[in-house]
């Protein structure tokens, strides 16, 4: 319902001739919050362009939109608090919050009683945090263009989205930079990630104590780390690209039940990293140029990895356990670029397991430059008196049925 004219037009009025002085002159920025207490639930408010000055609290269904108006929260606080059901944000410049990561300072914060609330097509800039979900139900972010800090440690910097404690919540489309991580995800069920872009940030997306969420179709690029699961069960990550992160592309961290489909992870230090992480299905992904395709520490077995395609990684695969892991026993194995072995009956899969050289793999692991011995007479003996002599080998990851036709 739009604002009733006989008694919301005048205030919008004086916004407008407002307006025309406060472009040349931020200092003389309209409070924004008098609109807002004056306003009916239900109303529309269309701000004119200029700048208006935070905080604001609204309490009560509003509709706030306004392309080319800037709220500036002059650098306390949270510039834009929603303390009400059926509120929608679109189209604003929200800006210019408090730094206090502990307060916690947002450009937007929505709070536990904010049910249904709308955050669409917003810039969001100079915050402790971008947007903070708190509690809330049946939230929307969508569209969103979010700029966090890139100065001091990253540690003491605010998530460009963080989802406390919520359900049912949809993020989606939208483009984060900078900040601690792109979006934080903590005690959260129910909820879509879809089609985000993240970069110049811890962790692309970062998920702890979290349930049943789905992950899908994101881009997290020139991050530390791409995507994180830890101390999380039932998330289901698809079409998702995670490259070009300095440590990790997919991170596994005492994770259970996830089924990860149909993701690309190129170019990151470790591909795959699964630490503690146990009933796991991780199939149909591309790991590709990496320098380690999969480093697999203790505590992460039955794990379904199969039709999955390792391609040209520096290191195929790290292991460190006490035992050899199987891979590829009861279901299809995986695609190895660097397989050696034949498949002559033409079924699709190789006549002999793929077995990591670990012995090859923790050497070059821990001394780099010794991959220009990798086709060296020594090295290739070393490698065979791993092989026959018992005292030599370590435990190792064993494919057993390599495929040899790379998975569609």
């Amino acid at each position: 319902m739009a604002v009733a004219a006989r008694r919301v037009a005048p205030l919008l009025g004086v916004a407008l001739a407002a307006a025309v002085v406060v472009a040349a002159s931020p200092s003389l920025a309209r409070p924004l919050q008098p609109l807002v207490d004056q306003a009916s639930p239900g109303d529309v408010l269309q701000l004119p362009p200029g700048v208006w000055s935070g905080p604001v609290v609204i309490d009560k269904p509003l509709t706030i939109r306004g392309p080319g108006a800037i709220v500036d929260g002059g650098g306390l606080g949270t510039v834009v608090r929603v303390d009400a059901p059926n509120v929608t944000l679109s189209d604003l410049v929200i800006e210019h919050g408090g730094r206090d990561v502990d307060g916690p300072d947002a450009c937007v914060y929505v709070t536990q009683r904010a049910t249904r609330a709308r955050i669409r097509a917003n810039s969001l800039s100079r915050c402790g945090f971008g947007i903070w979900i708190h509690r809330a139900e049946d939230v929307v972010v969508e569209g969103n263009r979010i700029i966090g800090a890139t100065a001091g440690h990253r540690a003491d910097r605010g998530n460009g989205i963080h989802l406390f404690d919520g359900t049912r919540l949809l993020v989606r489309d939208n483009v984060i930079s900078g900040g601690r991580d792109g979006i934080y995800v903590a005690a959260t069920e129910d909820s879509r990630i879809e089609g985000n872009r993240m970069s110049d940030t811890r962790y692309g997306i970062h998920y702890m104590f979290s349930y049943d969420n789905v992950v899908s179709h994101n881009l997290a690029r020139g991050n530390v780390g791409g995507i994180a699961l830890m101390e999380s069960h039932g998330i289901t990550a698809t079409h998702n690209v995670s490259s070009d992160n300095k440590e990790h592309g997919i991170l596994f961290r005492d994770a259970q039940r996830c089924t990860i489909r149909h993701n690309r992870v190129e170019r990151n230090g470790n591909g795959l990293f699964f630490f503690s992480s146990v009933d796991n299905v991780i199939e149909h992904n591309v790991v590709a140029h990496n320098e380690v395709g999969a480093k697999v520490w203790a505590g992460s077995d039955r794990n379904e990895v199969s039709s999955n395609a390792f391609l040209g990684n520096r290191v195929q695969l790290f292991y460190v356990a006490s035992s050899d892991l199987v891979w590829g026993d009861a279901r299809a194995g995986n695609f190895w670029s660097d397989y050696l072995g034949w498949d002559q009956n033409g079924d699709g899969v190789g006549d002999r397991p793929y077995r990591v050289d670990s012995f090859t793999t923790r050497l070059i692991h821990r001394y780099p430059a010794a991959s220009l011995l990798l086709r060296s007479p020594a090295l290739e003996l070393l490698t065979h008196l791993e092989q026959t002599l018992p005292l030599l080998r370590t435990p190792t990851v064993i494919d057993r049925r390599p495929l040899s036709r790379r998975p569609e």
